[in-house]
């Protein structure tokens, strides 16, 4: 049965994607495995959709960013152990 696609659109491999929106292929792939990220599969083969690549970067790529690097909200300040805070 061939595939229908109602409208054309942009389809990127994994290394294609990795390199156009400047991610690692670990981390497409944990977005893919984690279910956040949908492709579509055909044979050994894996392409990812723009708009699900860019819907993906702009929410969940900078959340868990942020969550990587242990920002919980942005604008609020993470004082490491035995850190001293001065006023500016």
């Amino acid at each position: 049965m061939p595939l229908h696609i109602a409208k054309p659109t942009t389809l990127y491999s994994v290394n294609e994607a990795a390199k156009v929106f400047g991610v690692s292929r670990i981390t497409l792939w944990k977005a893919i495995k984690a279910g956040k990220l949908p492709v579509i599969r055909c044979a050994k083969w894996v392409f990812i959709r723009e708009t699900d690549l860019r819907k993906w970067h702009a929410k969940d790529y900078r959340s868990d960013m942020a969550r990587r690097h242990g920002h919980k909200n942005e604008g609020q300040i993470t004082v490491l152990k035995g850190e001293k805070v001065t006023e500016t």
